[in-house]
């Protein structure tokens, strides 16, 4: 269990924030840094401004718009904002002030400033690492400036883009006593108090209540209480784990202090202090989490973490009653189904979002906060089952599934308790079926909506035309998804295959998404476009998704009636994981050919079982020397290392001569990284290479890297990454170089994380990377690829789509007779060709592409953004 704690606290004598980095667990040491004053944008400005004073903040203009909205005026008992505003105006001034907001936010946290970037690149390969092992990604901000509290952490697009599963929680106060362990009981015992329900239906906060007793709790509720009766209750001596408040409240400004409504009759504001003896009771016996579900509850938190409550749930502004108990519902749907607190806060954040309540309400995703104990954090995030005592969970269960289920759960019942007890073990060998996906299971778990999970289920269950309707509608939502599209794809042939409409004929497609998750979409992006082209074609998808079309017409396939399925396994960047991979692509004698992988490493571990059981697979990312001639199975649709450090050298030696001293930033061991490394020094006049820097050292420095290169006179410095954690690495080495250093890169540095968080330093060093395929406006490929997927696509689509291109057209040639032999003898022919991306497919001898377009791209500016421009289009 890892927690990334973030210290945050103002430096009066240089004005900034002063920042240190840590882990719960030890992994990394503190890391001290500085971050830029506040923008004032981010700031609550003074009341006495008009909302549209032009010394108002964005941040307030928003508050001001949103309390604008009749729903939020309705939950805000005491006070209501004058209405100035009607509700479309409302939305439309606060959704244009949330976008204030959150480019303020970002500008703020993605500045160059050179005492922030270490904070920032080294927060990317902590997150990197928990994204590739798995684990879960929390974070936890500790600071006591209570505008900082309040900020939307998780619109920072570090979090929202690339690392969407991150939830971010915060310290308010650290507690004056001793933090109580959790007390387990039969059952989970809750406390809800229904306060002033004026303008709100609580009633049904209750229904969300009242049902967790089917999930194994005993509740209490109190509906309308008087100070006695809360009081008499939360010094209960049997305790509660959980206290729900559902009506009204209140914060100070500061978020201190906090206010609760109890009843309908005297509307007083009662605050924490006043119960401080009660609830400080209640904590000793066990209470672990308070739920408000009310209006700007800060200052409730704060209070009961002095009070030492480890966790709290409130809301940071007032909340429409409607929003909050969708929110209630969504968080105990799967807290109670033991998904941790911090996967459950998040997860009801995005179903907010997903249910179209942001849209209505702008920045209302913002308000659920997760408040917590630094001390909580060193065990395992909170669950359910915590709760509960191991023999009654185990009776629970029982009584769930029946006397017929006793003697299974018996069996298990060690391995139940050692679960409970939370010492995780492996009790289960990892199945590599798990890894692979025609539409079974969920692979990129960033990208995922309530659709697609039902088309998911649909598929398990065989429901093919309901899986159909599903996928339609989450490719509705989210166009650019590639993973949906072949999931699509492939419950459309296994419905014709049902209603022996269609035969079906099927390939595998291996990518890293275990640790390269953007990386493997861009691949499927590929496959998946020549998929839909040779089964549907492009524009009659379109149109089916655009207008929700759940019937259209799809009878394309590739010959006879046969279409094309896609089996989609993920190999995890792991050559064992690779080895498995390969070997069930192997075994399923279905698959005809495989697509992958993505690292030459990858392609030559896993091409040694293709080669052994003739097995086509066509790499559409291996560049490595090592493929040409490596095995009469395994091709590719790219060039090989030699002719990007061709390019490059030829680059440096028109723009500094051949004589230039070079330092290279790579990654020892690395098959794709020494081998560019390594035909690029071969071009260079002895000795040349003056500094290596090995990016996968443990003690690795960029700050270093640059010295010592300059040190040795390097004026050129060629960076060869090959993992996303390695791409954070030389992204700090680009981020030291000050321009000072030409810049070039190998493939692996073309990311969009590259201009993003060093496009000014990759701009300043004239970065200059040797790449496959570059899109070009007078590209039909480009222009199409666009258009379908709503956004630009680079070149690991382009040789993606080449190779599917490539194993379709050998499938076409089979003229029916489709077999593993078949589809190898076409490919290898001398007289094979497809049409690809930019013209025509066809492989020399040793399996390399012949005469593919090879390009350079350098950083170039385009207004406020960066961006990559090609340089020049060599042939070779």
């Amino acid at each position: 269990m890892t927690v990334i704690k973030v210290l945050v606290f103002w430096d009066r004598g240089i004005n900034k924030f002063r920042v240190r980095l840590g882990m719960s667990d030890g992994e990394i040491n503190s890391l001290d840094g500085y971050l830029p004053a506040l923008p004032e944008d981010l700031k609550a400005s003074k009341k006495q401004f008009e909302w549209s004073d032009s010394r108002q903040s964005a941040y307030s203009k928003w508050q001001f718009s949103y309390d604008q909205f009749e729903a939020v005026r309705q939950v805000v008992s005491r006070i209501k904002p004058k209405k100035i505003i009607t509700d479309s105006e409302a939305e439309a001034i606060s959704s244009q002030q949330k976008e204030s907001v959150v480019k303020s936010l970002n500008q703020w946290l993605n500045c160059q400033d050179s005492a922030w970037q270490p904070i920032r690149d080294e927060l990317i390969a902590v997150l990197s690492h928990l994204q590739r092992t798995g684990k879960e990604a929390r974070l936890f901000i500790d600071t006591d400036h209570f505008q900082l509290r309040r900020l939307p952490w998780q619109e920072w697009d570090l979090f929202k883009h690339r690392f969407p599963q991150a939830e971010v929680a915060v310290r308010l106060q650290r507690s004056r006593t001793k933090i109580q362990p959790i007390r387990q009981d039969s059952k989970v015992k809750v406390l809800a108090v229904i306060g002033n329900s004026q303008g709100i239906q609580t009633q049904f906060d209750e229904q969300v209540i009242q049902a967790l007793k089917q999930k194994n709790a005993q509740v209490t509720v109190l509906k309308q209480p008087t100070r006695e009766e809360l009081s008499q209750a939360l010094r209960d001596e049997n305790g509660y784990h959980l206290f729900i408040f559902s009506g009204h409240s209140c914060s100070r400004e500061d978020g201190t202090i906090g206010w609760i409504e109890l009843n309908n009759n005297t509307q007083d504001l009662i605050s924490i202090e006043e119960f401080k003896s009660s609830f400080g009771i209640a904590i000793k016996q066990g209470l672990q989490l308070a739920i408000f579900n009310s209006c700007d509850g800060l200052g409730l938190a704060h209070q009961l973490a002095e009070l030492g409550l480890p966790r709290s749930i409130v809301m940071r502004e007032p909340i429409p009653d409607q929003v909050a108990i969708n929110f209630l519902k969504y968080f105990f749907e799967e807290f109670t189904n033991n998904k941790s607190l911090f996967h459950s806060i998040h997860f009801s954040r995005q179903r907010l979002i997903e249910s179209g309540w942001e849209k209505n309400y702008p920045g209302v995703s913002w308000l659920p906060t997760l408040c917590v104990q630094e001390v909580t954090l060193s065990s395992n995030s909170l669950i359910w089952q915590d709760f509960i005592k191991p023999k009654a969970l185990l009776e629970a269960w029982i009584k769930l599934l029946g006397i017929t289920a006793i003697l299974g759960l018996v069996t298990i019942a060690s391995i139940l308790y050692q679960i409970i007890a939370n010492k995780p073990q492996n009790l289960i060998p990892q199945n590599i079926d798990n890894k692979m996906s025609q539409g079974e299971n969920l692979q990129i778990p960033s990208n995922v909506n309530r659709a697609k999970e039902a088309g998911i289920l649909d598929y398990n269950n065989r429901d093919y035309r309901g899986a159909i309707d599903n996928f339609i509608r989450a490719l509705n939502q989210n166009p650019n998804d590639p993973e949906t599209l072949i999931y699509l794809n492939n419950a459309i042939i296994q419905q014709k295959v049902k209603t022996n409409t269609g035969k079906k004929v099927e390939i595998g497609v291996s990518v890293p998404i275990g640790s390269e998750p953007n990386v493997s979409q861009e691949i499927l992006r590929g496959v998946a476009q020549a998929q839909t082209e040779i089964n549907c074609g492009l524009e009659e998808v379109s149109r089916a998704i655009s207008e929700l079309k759940t019937q259209f017409n799809c009878s394309k396939g590739i010959i006879n009636e046969t279409f094309l399925m896609v089996t989609i396994a993920d190999d995890e960047y792991d050559p064992k994981v690779a080895e498995k991979v390969a070997e069930a692509f192997v075994n399923n004698q279905n698959i005809l050919g495989v697509i992958g992988h993505y690292s030459s490493d990858m392609t030559l571990k896993a091409g040694e079982i293709y080669d052994k059981h003739r097995l086509v697979a066509i790499s559409p990312t291996s560049t490595s020397v090592n493929l040409s001639n490596f095995s009469r199975y395994v091709f590719r649709t790219l060039p090989s290392d030699r002719m990007a450090a061709q390019q490059l050298f030829e680059y440096m030696r028109q723009q500094l001569g051949q004589d230039t001293k070079v330092a290279v930033a790579y990654v020892s061991g690395n098959a794709y990284s020494e081998s560019l490394s390594n035909e690029f020094e071969e071009l260079l006049y002895p000795n040349s290479f003056v500094q290596k820097c090995d990016l996968s050292s443990r003690v690795f420095s960029a700050a270093d890297c640059v010295e010592k290169a300059k040190e040795q006179g390097a004026e050129v410095l060629l960076l060869v990454p090959a993992t996303d954690e390695t791409l954070t690495k030389a992204i700090g080495v680009i981020n030291n170089t000050n321009g000072d250093l030409q810049l070039l890169g190998g493939d692996s540095v073309y990311s969009f994380r590259t201009l993003k968080d060093a496009g000014e330093e990759a701009f300043n060093g004239n970065l200059t990377i040797a790449i496959p395929w570059h899109r070009r406006p007078d590209s039909e490929f480009s222009q199409q690829a666009e258009q379908f997927w709503k956004g630009s696509v680079n070149w690991r689509t382009a040789t993606s789509y080449d190779a599917a291109k490539a194993m379709i057209e050998a499938l076409i040639e089979s003229r029916g007779n489709f077999s593993r032999i078949q589809l190898y003898q076409k490919l290898s022919s001398s007289n094979f060709v497809a049409q690809g991306a930019e013209g025509e497919i066809s492989f020399e001898s040793s399996n390399d592409v012949k005469s593919t377009e090879s390009v350079l791209v350098v950083v170039k500016k385009n207004g406020e953004e960066n961006i990559f421009e090609i340089l020049k289009l060599n042939r070779f």
